[in-house]
């Protein structure tokens, strides 16, 4: 079924310019997380217990997955770097099946500098995602400034007058301790915990921490441990210029959801077309990929999502993955002595059936062999993850420059920006790839519109800023910014 057709007729209405005053809401039906049954440690509770079935393989194809090396031939006896590729990728889904319910926190701003149209279009976004929500969902809301208050504890949406009420007590006043309700929030949402629903904390705001915890390293420790431990993820979302975008960014990675930069409401149907098609169409959850190391090599990065590297093997955890969804990484490995034997990459990728609710685990092997036939090394090589390297490669590269543009150093900003772009190039002529023509274009851009930048007023130059990183975010999660519904 089409996502259009899913939408209820009340929330059709403003996808349309004429409401563009009520579309803020939209943006806070932010996706669905499920619990991690997985830890650093190994399992704990849920679906993981004794008492449950043996993961199954997934014969209906609700996720295809292929895993592809760098280059399928490695020169014997040489050293150096080798990479392996993990894309994944799902179908429609069953139109049939109820979906998921949810368990969220709202957690709204309401210092000072939230004051006028924010905290109202705050206000109407809390009530908006009141009336989407059924008897079966958990919702709580938490408004902080310097204090934190707890404007509706978890509970069942039976009431949803009540509710709304409380909403419109909400005013702006006092500073920023974003920690405090960043932490009530998951309080929140682990007091109504249950297996089988989607837990995540909705974090707005439009300012900079400035009470409770604040170093930025404190935080993310702090997501990270709600995230392993609770299971519960973190959605981010920044209004206007005034906020840390590297910040938001970061506890949206750290928590395994999403980051989204708001700058004017004409954007905001956009993203929320692309949340609410997630939403209503989860296909898995507490997804997984993990790949055993060969002896002989080390784990130096992984592109496209956090990881954690333990005894051998690489694991990285996806979360929920929708209809028609992408997810993609790829592993950097290195050498610790010259290649001497063939490698055999062992790759597991494990989810939960959202329809029907099975644990399902798939494994498939790899094997890169050595050769000391030079001609396959070259023929060998696999132009799609090549082309996902370089393009994995460039993101990075783009926030040394944007990062560098940021403390005033635009020579330094200048130079790596043209280097990045000419080696993209490169890639891009080699291998022909429109995604790499793309940020070709992006990066000329901006290395090209860096004297403009230098003379811009501070909060255009924010502005400026908070959108490119936005937009490079989206390529390293291979979203896509066109919406098709």
């Amino acid at each position: 079924m089409e996502c259009w057709d899913r939408l209820h007729p009340t929330l059709k209405l403003f996808v349309y310019p004429k409401t563009i005053a009520m579309q803020f809401a939209l943006l806070f039906l932010a996706s669905l997380t499920i619990p991690v049954w997985l830890t650093s440690s190994g399992s704990r509770t849920g679906h993981n217990s004794d008492n449950t079935a043996p993961a199954k393989s997934d014969d209906n194809k609700v996720i295809n997955w292929e895993v592809k090396p760098g280059n399928s031939w490695l020169l014997q006896n040489s050293a150096g770097d080798c990479y392996l590729y993990v894309n994944i990728k799902s179908g429609a889904g069953a139109s049939d099946k109820p979906r998921v319910p949810l368990n969220i926190s709202l957690v709204l701003d309401r210092s000072g500098s939230m004051a006028g149209e924010k905290i109202e279009y705050a206000r109407r976004a809390a009530k908006f995602l009141i009336d989407q929500l059924s008897t079966s969902d958990y919702l709580s809301i938490v408004n902080y400034d310097n204090k934190v208050e707890v404007t509706s504890g978890s509970q069942p949406v039976k009431n949803k007058e009540a509710l709304k009420n409380t909403v419109d007590k909400i005013s702006d006043r006092g500073a920023t301790n974003l920690s405090g309700g960043m932490l009530e929030g998951y309080t929140q949402v682990k007091s109504t915990r249950k297996e089988g629903y989607v837990n995540r904390v909705l974090l707005l705001t439009d300012g900079l921490a400035n009470e409770g915890i604040t170093d930025p390293q404190q935080l993310k420790k702090l997501t990270e441990k709600k995230y392993l431990e609770d299971g519960i993820a973190l959605s981010t979302f920044g209004l206007g210029a005034d906020y840390n975008e590297d910040l938001l960014t970061m506890l949206a990675e750290t928590g395994r959801a999403n980051y989204y930069f708001i700058d004017s409401a004409d954007k905001i149907p956009q993203l929320f077309a692309r949340e609410l098609k997630g939403l209503l169409n989860v296909v898995a959850q507490n997804a997984w990929a993990q790949v055993t190391i060969p002896e002989g090599l080390e784990c130096q990065h992984v592109y496209g999502y956090p990881y954690e590297v333990k005894d051998g093997k690489v694991l990285i955890r996806f979360n929920d993955i929708y209809a028609n969804d992408e997810k993609a990484i790829l592993i950097k490995l290195k050498s610790r002595a010259r290649f001497t034997d063939n490698l055999r990459f062992d790759c597991t990728l494990g989810y939960t059936d959202a329809a029907t609710f099975d644990q399902v685990k798939e494994g498939k092997p790899v094997q890169v062999k050595v050769t000391t036939d030079k001609e396959l090394i070259k023929t060998g090589e696999e132009k799609d993850v090549q082309e996902m390297l370089a393009l994995f490669e460039s993101t990075e590269r783009f926030d040394d420059v944007m990062a560098d543009v940021d403390k005033g150093y635009y020579e330094s900003a200048r130079m790596k920006g043209a280097a990045a772009v000419k080696v993209l190039k490169e890639k891009q002529v080699k291998y022909n790839s429109p995604k790499l023509d793309e940020q070709v274009k992006k990066m000329t851009t901006y290395v090209q519109q860096m004297d403009s930048v230098k003379v811009m007023r501070e909060s255009e130059k924010k502005m400026y800023q908070k959108m490119n990183k936005s937009v490079n975010y989206e390529t390293k999660k291979v979203k896509s910014a066109e919406i098709k519904l």
